[in-house]
């Protein structure tokens, strides 16, 4: 309560410092760049010249977000939004996708017509998300739901699986960005925090045969065939979705041309 209490007197402070002349894009930019310079810089600003550069570049983002905002809808952003966000701001500034993330709810919140969508939870949903989690939501997230499955090496002839021969969540669709098993370590960790869900169905007119093509699929059952048991590859259809707290909280944070 006393940090919140000591950001707001800032931003009185801040706000009494502009000029009359000073219109209202101008003012707002300035209340919440000071606000930044206080909170997230201020403990670095003797002892490291990079705070600069971040001033500069947080106020040049900034600046640019809220140019589309029609200035009558530009308004100061709440402080139960802006302190914990600028705060979280500090220990993750150099992560591109995570701050832009933070900067994209904060500019929501300066905008009259999203700000009540712009719940204080969204603060802390960013800060348990690695930048490879949000790299995974903005692939999902364009698209709504895309196929997933859980497979299974199973020896033939026998009830026995390899447990661990794939990743528990398979996403072929994400195999782009990198190591499956990552991806769905990071797919579980949204679904944990509620932006994504995993539908034990299969999405209709589907085909989810082609996941034993896949190179990487082959490649695993080879590994495992090498101990010299002959596997099946089982196949149990799922959809990956983005949840309807997924959707308003990605509307709000990811960027709008991801």
């Amino acid at each position: 309560m006393d940090e919140l209490k000591g950001l707001s007197e800032t931003i009185k402070e801040t706000k009494e410092a502009l000029p009359d002349t000073v219109n209202q894009t101008d003012g707002v930019l300035s209340t919440v760049v000071g606000f930044f310079n206080y909170v997230v810089l201020y403990p670095i600003r003797k002892a490291n010249i990079s705070f600069r550069y971040k001033l500069e570049d947080f106020e040049r983002d900034l600046q640019q977000k809220i140019s589309q905002i029609p200035e009558e809808n530009l308004q100061e952003p709440p402080v139960m939004i802006a302190g914990p966000t600028l705060e979280a701001l500090r220990y993750t500034y150099d992560e591109y996708e995570l701050r832009e993330m933070y900067e994209n709810l904060l500019v929501a919140a300066m905008d009259s017509r999203n700000v009540q969508k712009a719940h204080p939870s969204y603060v802390d949903i960013i800060k348990q998300l690695s930048p490879f989690d949000a790299i995974v939501l903005k692939s999902v997230f364009p698209k709504g739901q895309m196929l997933c499955a859980d497979i299974d090496f199973k020896i033939k002839d026998t009830e026995k699986i390899y447990a661990v021969a794939m990743p528990s969540v398979f996403a072929p669709d994400l195999l782009f960005l990198g190591d499956p098993f990552q991806i769905s370590v990071s797919i579980e960790n949204l679904r944990r925090l509620g932006l994504l869900s995993i539908i034990d169905n299969a999405i209709v007119g589907a085909d989810y045969s082609y996941l034993k093509e896949i190179d990487y699929v082959k490649e695993r059952k080879e590994l495992y065939e090498g101990y010299g048991e002959e596997i099946t590859i089982v196949i149990t259809p799922q959809a990956l979705r983005i949840s309807d707290y997924g959707k308003t909280f990605g509307t709000i944070c990811l960027s709008k041309e991801e």
